[in-house]
Formats: structure tokens, sequence, C-alpha cells
């Protein structure tokens, strides 16, 4: 029996058509459309979830280190270094830039408050033919209270801004303070930001 060949045309050949490639499109479009959203919620949860971690972290570290020598590290001048004595507290993190961008650098302000000092007046007198008393006034010396300021700085500048946005920011807030970036222990100050510990 002779073997014959079947040519197959392109009609009889199985083809998505113009339509159906349009359908499957439209599809993936609607699912990006709801997918990336999403996904940029998870995210920046995420990049909050983890400033917010560093920041408890670094503020028990310090707050330990108080407690042990009674008073906090000396302010670091510039960001990015560990402040002296903290080089085997806290980790490495601190030493780079942070998830929202800015660099970490503390900061400890001791001040005094100002005392008044008050001498009183003394009279002397000398009357005919008798010793009159000299009178001394006290005088008072009063010291006023200081103020003490330490926090935790993400110091943001020029080059290495804050990649965040103020919403962002009172979620932050929300979770660590009162919900105001304005005022509390989690403040935003011109381009940084401010965790205190104490104010």
């Amino acid at each position: 029996m002779p073997l014959t060949r079947h040519k197959q045309s392109c009609s009889d050949r199985a083809a998505f058509t113009l339509v159906e490639i349009a359908v499957v499109a439209t599809i993936i479009g609607i699912l990006a459309a709801i997918a990336v959203p999403a996904f940029r919620r998870v995210k920046d949860r995420a990049i909050i979830s983890t400033l917010e971690n560093d920041l408890r972290i670094f503020s028990q570290e310090f707050i330990q280190y108080e407690l042990n020598f009674g008073t906090y590290p000396q302010t670091q001048i510039t960001p990015g270094l560990y402040p002296n004595g903290m080089e085997d507290r806290i980790s490495k993190a601190w030493t780079l830039p942070s998830v929202i961008g800015g660099t970490y650098r503390w900061v400890y302000e001791a001040g005094n408050g100002g005392g008044n000092n008050g001498n009183g007046g003394g009279n002397n007198g000398n009357g005919g033919g008798n010793n009159g008393n000299n009178g001394n006034g006290g005088g008072n010396n009063g010291n006023g209270g200081g103020n003490l300021s330490a926090y935790i700085e993400i110091n943001g500048n020029s080059t290495e801004t804050l990649r965040i946005d103020s919403s962002r920011l009172s979620e932050i807030d929300d979770d660590l303070d009162d919900g105001n970036t304005g005022s509390g222990n989690f403040q935003l100050s011109g381009l940084s930001i401010r965790y205190y510990l104490a104010q």
C-alpha cells in the first residue's frame, strides 16, 4: 500500500484567535491591577515593621546603658557611627542607612537650669555714746532644675532623604506613640525623625 502524505492546511492547525488573546490579556491586566497595590501594601507594612522593630531594639540598648552607667552615651556627632560605648551593644544596622533612608544618629543633651543668688542688705548704726548693731541680711542661692533630652535620630538630608510619606509616618507614630508626628516621643523635625527616650 503506497504511503500518502497528508498535507495539513493552516485552517486545520490549532491556534489562538485574536479574540482569545485579547481575553487572556484582559484577565492578566485585571489580576495585575489587583495584585500590584496589594504587593505595595505588604511591602510598605514590612518596611514599617522593620523600622519600628529597629527603634525599639536600639532604644532598649540605650536605656540599658543608662541603667548600667547612670547616664546616656554622649552625643554622636557623625551620623552612621556608633556612639562611644555602644559598639558591642547595638547591631550593625545602626551603621547602615535605615529602611526608609537617612542614617541613624544618637543625641544626648543635658541642660542646667538657672539659679538665683540673693543677698540682703545690712545696716550699721552709731548712736551717741552707744554702739549700734551691725546687721547682715541672709542670701539665698537657688539652682533651677536641668532639662534632659535623649533621642535616636534618623538623619535625613539633601543627599539621603527619607523615602516615606507623611501618612506612613503617622502610622508609625500611631504604633509607637500618640499618632501625632508634631508631639510625643516620635516626632518629625525638618528632614529628620526623632524618637525620644527622654525629653
